[in-house]
């Protein structure tokens, strides 16, 4: 076994049994006695499900003296581990890397193209790195294995002995009570209801150095509520730092093609890569205040935040009356029809899983230029029409081919719905959001935690029925029912989010030479993934600031910026 790179204290712990080695990568707060009868326990019952029940969130090896070897890993996925097999070797790493050769670095055309044109479709690119040779597990598995022999086994929640809204009441109190143990913390505090509740349940333990960023020249919209609830808590010191042109997304792409650091360039390529500096910012914040580690919000949209789809989920149920008033409501709000609403509803609480992907592998290989907005986003599968055409119609044609595989349907959980889809893929995009925070600050010694993505938290969150979380006349009312009287009221009557996409579209039109000539010299076109056309006229609009997805456009930036890092390999040996 082999360590690389930069491991903050802490985030590498080891448990000796006479049977087994036990190595844990990540942060696992349970105490060292615990660690110890818990490995006990689990070798005696041979139930490796156990070792993954203490608080935190963390990835483990566990190396059996006869030769097994089992790999679990978290929840969302903030910890990942990736693997091959072959007749005599089974190789396990936390970086794709490490497991490729130089043969062995394809990549993977279906996991990149997914992540850029079909993020929803979570069973399509779940499974896999950008390495054709190297798979990744999902959030929660577990592998047994010795060479030539792998068994996965998917994630497994038990049933809380407590009341839903209780079980996350508990699980989040004790998240942050841990963290704030051995002293002061920093922490964002964007006056968001989920980094800011995350600061006042710490501040109930140790004081807080809290930051908000703020970009005067385009600002989001928080300062002046991050500013206003800082003043409920004394042990709450607020810091704000502000943006430049330096800070602003796609102005660090030209110097970070160079770099050859994996904590720099990510395993797989992520969209906070393109706002690097913004996040840096907070971070040197954190060292600057000399606390022990930084918390973060990361995470709480996924776990108290509701898709779309949560409609079909109270027509699936019969809660007739709750649809009505809820179609109602977000009809109001988005300035469309209530009938219209309960009509897709309907239709999605009719529709199998395996029957949407059918229809998505139909849509692939025709695609239509319609944008995918809210109502659209009633379904299994929702994608935008105008980023397909972005794609080659031989990559469309690879894709709709996977799609089709019958193997894909067996990745949903049997009680799931299309809601709980929405949230895994939500907890999966947020842990690597997380694990990017996590690698910056490595590279200065600052420990980034999100307790948010903590597995109690997730398990909590994941046996919420969907129909709970969404409400289109309150903020995140499980947040709130959770956190009653430990978070100021005030802070759940903000209706309001900050919105940082002004930020994006000033950022792009400041990088837009640069963002043009990554296009003219596209790696995604030299491999047949997109076609430069379209995707320079989506470009066009977007620096003409009109409406286009954003979320697609910076996925496929960081794509490319990504691939460019990979030129120059790091030196695993």
């Amino acid at each position: 076994m082999r360590f690389y790179g930069t491991w903050p204290d802490g985030e590498r712990v080891w448990a000796e049994h006479p049977e087994a080695s036990l190595l844990l990568v990540g942060h696992c707060l349970a105490r060292p006695a615990d660690l110890r009868d818990g490995l006990a326990a689990a070798l005696e019952r041979d139930e490796p499900r156990l070792l993954m029940d203490w608080p935190g969130a963390y990835a483990g090896l566990l190396l059996r003296h006869r030769g097994e070897v089992i790999a679990f890993t978290d929840l969302a996925g903030q910890f990942p581990l990736y693997y091959t097999s072959a007749p005599d070797e089974l190789a396990i790493a936390a970086h794709p890397e490490v497991l490729t050769g130089p043969r062995q670095r394809a990549l993977d055309r279906v996991m990149v193209a997914a992540r850029i044109a079909c993020p929803a479709v979570l069973p399509l690119w779940e499974n896999r790195s950008p390495f054709e040779t190297v798979a990744r597990m999902p959030g929660g598995a577990v592998l047994r294995g010795r060479p030539g022999e792998v068994r996965l086994s998917p994630p497994l929640l038990r049933a809380a002995d407590l009341d839903e809204v209780d079980a996350l009441r508990v699980a989040l109190t004790e998240a942050v009570a841990l963290r704030c143990a051995d002293g002061p913390v920093s922490a964002d505090f964007s006056g968001g209801l989920d980094s800011t509740s995350l600061a006042f349940l710490a501040a109930r333990h140790t004081s807080v150095e809290a930051v908000v960023y703020h970009h005067p020249q385009v600002p989001a919209a928080d300062l002046a509520e991050a500013v206003s609830f800082s003043h409920h808590d004394e042990r709450i010191h607020l810091s704000t730092v502000q943006g430049s042109q330096d800070t602003l997304p796609y102005a660090a792409l030209p110097q970070q093609a160079g770099r050859t650091s994996p904590g720099q360039r990510g395993a797989e390529p992520t969209r906070g890569s393109l706002a690097v500096r913004r996040a840096m910012l907070r971070l040197r914040h954190a060292k600057t205040a000399e606390t022990r580690l930084h918390i973060t919000g990361e995470g709480g949209d996924a776990i108290f935040g509701a898709a779309p789809s949560y409609l079909g989920e109270l027509a699936r149920h019969g809660h007739l009356r709750r649809l009505a008033r809820h179609c109602a409501g977000q009809a109001a709000l988005r300035h469309t029809s209530t009938l219209a609403l309960a009509m897709r509803a309907g239709r999605l609480a009719l529709t199998s899983p395996v029957a949407a992907l059918a229809r998505l592998s139909r849509r692939l290989l025709r695609p239509d230029q319609s944008e995918l907005t809210w109502p659209d986003a009633i379904a299994w599968w929702p994608v935008d029409g105008a980023v397909l055409t972005w794609l080659t119609p031989l990559m469309r044609a690879e894709l709709a081919e996977a799609v089709r595989d019958p193997g894909l349907a067996e990745c949903l959980a049997p009680d799931g719905g299309p809601a709980q889809m929405a949230m895994r893929t939500e907890l999966r995009l947020s842990a690597e959001s997380q694990r990017h925070l996590r690698d910056l600050g490595a590279l200065d010694g600052i420990r980034v935690h999100a307790p948010f993505l903590d597995n109690a938290v997730v398990a909590a969150g994941l046996a919420v029925p969907s129909g709970r979380r969404g409400d289109p006349f309150t903020s995140k009312p499980l947040l709130a029912a959770a956190l009653r009287g430990l978070v100021p009221q005030a802070v759940f009557r903000r209706r309001t989010k900050g919105d940082y996409s002004a930020e994006e579209y000033h950022g792009a039109r400041v990088a837009a030479r640069h963002l043009y000539a990554l296009l003219d010299d596209s790696r995604l076109v030299a491999m047949g993934i997109i076609a430069a056309e379209p995707v320079r006229a989506c470009l066009g609009r977007l620096l003409a600031g009109a409406p286009v997805p954003l979320g697609a456009m910076s996925q496929l930036f960081a794509t490319e910026n990504w691939l460019r890092c990979l030129e120059n390999p790091f030196d695993w040996s």
